[in-house]
């Protein structure tokens, strides 16, 4: 059994408990987090983009609370710590649960910057444990199925791809960190790295990146980013918060030399096959598994630990990378801002 010690009750928290909860591997045995009524019980005020509903009473019963995460990381009933804590704490906090000999489990994005990512990658290996950061989209049975077709030469070689991610901007947080671009680097760190992710995952680290953007407030608001690579596709990004609200929508479109793969809102539940034959357009269904992408990376990461199997699928190094794009077009965003 992985005795969980979960840091952070947000939507993340709220979403990693439930998994938790769903895995007869694993076991909550401690929480933490400054709000005193979520350590109640008390979820009421939880919020997350792609789930709406809110959480009523939930029992705590038998598992320890602690308003100090270092009070957490330092019980040695816990073997694994999952941190789903603002950004720029995510650095500090790997780094003692490290120094205390945990596994841990890191919300997406590694770090808020590069700097973090070295430190959290030089503890983990220091310690001898595994780390692995929540990219959920590499266990999104979606983006796993196109990946398999790309992968497979079925349809030839990638031509481009265009990925969209957008959302009302994210109100909910605690002491409003998501939307502070100091604490979360706005839609372009927060949001699109997942885009940015699957782009690295499926097509490698592209050759040129060129990005625009919009900010509001000192808050990344929004990313037109194209990445080139070298006889390879071109690749574009939209990313986008929303101040004045809506709802949430994503997908991808990758055009291949004889079909294009198309998964869009509001047709989630199949991937959709474009070809032409015989001058006839023609669109095929592939559909999907109804799993929870959160619930599979929890699943893998658990049982890695219990089998003493090396995490694969997500690594510190390819985290690394998707901070690393994401902050270029940062950069190239920020200086056009100014």
């Amino acid at each position: 059994m992985i005795k969980v010690g979960l840091i952070g009750i947000g939507g993340m928290g709220r979403m990693h408990f439930n998994c938790y909860g769903n895995n007869p591997d694993a076991k909550v045995v401690a929480i933490c987090d400054v709000d005193p009524k979520k350590l109640e019980g008390d979820w009421s005020s939880i919020g997350l983009n792609i789930d709406t509903s809110k959480s009523e009473k939930v029992d705590l019963t038998g598992i320890k609370t602690y308003a100090d995460y270092n009070d957490l990381i330092n019980d040695p009933d816990v073997d694994l710590v999952d941190i789903t804590l603002p950004t720029p704490l995510h650095a500090p906090v790997t780094v003692a649960a490290f120094a205390a000999g945990k596994d841990v489990f890191c919300e997406k994005p590694m770090a808020f910057d590069l700097e973090g990512c070295q430190q959290m990658q030089e503890a983990k290996d220091a310690s001898g444990k595994q780390l692995m950061i929540g990219h959920c989209l590499r266990y999104w049975t979606a983006y796993v199925k196109a990946k398999e077709i790309i992968d497979s030469g079925k349809y030839g070689k990638v031509l481009y791809a265009r990925f969209h991610r957008i959302s009302a901007t994210p109100l909910w947080s605690w002491n409003n960190w998501l939307a502070t671009g100091s604490q979360s680097g706005g839609c372009v760190l927060d949001m699109h790295i997942h885009d940015a992710d699957t782009a690295l995952w499926w097509f490698g680290e592209p050759q040129s990146i060129h990005a625009d953007g919009v900010i509001i407030d000192d808050m990344p608001a929004s990313v037109e980013a194209t990445w080139r690579y070298d006889n390879g596709p071109v690749v574009h990004f939209h990313g986008a918060w929303d101040n004045n609200g809506g709802g949430f929508d994503f997908g991808f479109k990758v055009v291949l030399e004889k079909a294009t793969l198309l998964h869009q809102m509001p047709n989630i539940e199949s991937i959709q096959v474009l070809t032409v034959e015989d001058g006839e357009e023609k669109t095929a269904e592939i559909p999907l598994p109804d799993d929870l992408a959160y619930q599979n990376e929890i699943d893998d990461y658990v049982d890695c630990l219990k089998n003493d199997r090396k995490m694969e699928r997500v690594t510190p190094e390819n985290s690394r990378l998707s901070v690393q794009v994401v902050r270029e077009e940062l950069k190239q965003i920020e200086a056009k801002n100014k």
